[in-house]
């Protein structure tokens, strides 16, 4: 499976994944809720051991991704890239990871705002022992299943201006 993700500089790229979803799936959402049935059996189990996350060796050696980093974003999810604060937007001064800060501190049960000060956090204190903290968490936590669900809708939609109306 091939998606469209944003990488270091937000410079979009293409990442591998299993397929997990029927195709055309993504047109129900983006978001994974518990007994989906847009997730295939064999999916399930993907999933639920990461397993679906392997291809992205690729994305490794292509020089796309690190092993650990910040999450790559959707272009448009959690909301366009216009739309994140400078803040933000410095989770792309990095290349982005298979597993990350964010990932080990709750995954898919925090909401977009609490990630992206995560990935911040990340990138304002990376080092090889923070890395090999992240990696021994994740490790833990494969092993463990855990946080690999979506309990909720985590992305607050973002409100549009209000349009003008014409005379």
């Amino acid at each position: 499976y091939r998606q469209t993700r944003l990488g270091r500089d937000a410079q979009p790229f293409t990442m591998y994944k299993f397929r997990t979803m029927r195709v055309g799936s993504e047109v129900g959402g983006v978001y994974e809720a518990q007994g989906d049935v847009r997730v295939t059996k064999a999916g399930r189990f993907l999933r639920r051991s990461s397993i679906d996350e392997l291809p992205q060796l690729v994305n490794i050696l292509r020089g796309d991704m690190s092993i650990i980093g910040p999450r790559p974003t959707l272009p448009d999810h959690p909301w366009p890239i216009e739309d994140y604060t400078p803040e933000q937007r410095r989770r792309f001064d990095v290349r982005p990871g298979v597993t990350g800060w964010a990932q080990v501190n709750g995954r898919k049960t925090v909401e977009w705002p609490q990630r992206l000060e995560l990935d911040v956090h990340y990138v304002d204190r990376m080092s090889l022992g923070l890395d090999a903290r992240i990696l021994l968490k994740t490790v833990v936590r494969v092993l463990r299943m855990s946080d690999n669900l979506n309990v909720a809708a985590t992305a607050p939609a973002v409100q549009s201006p209000p349009r003008e109306e014409a005379a």
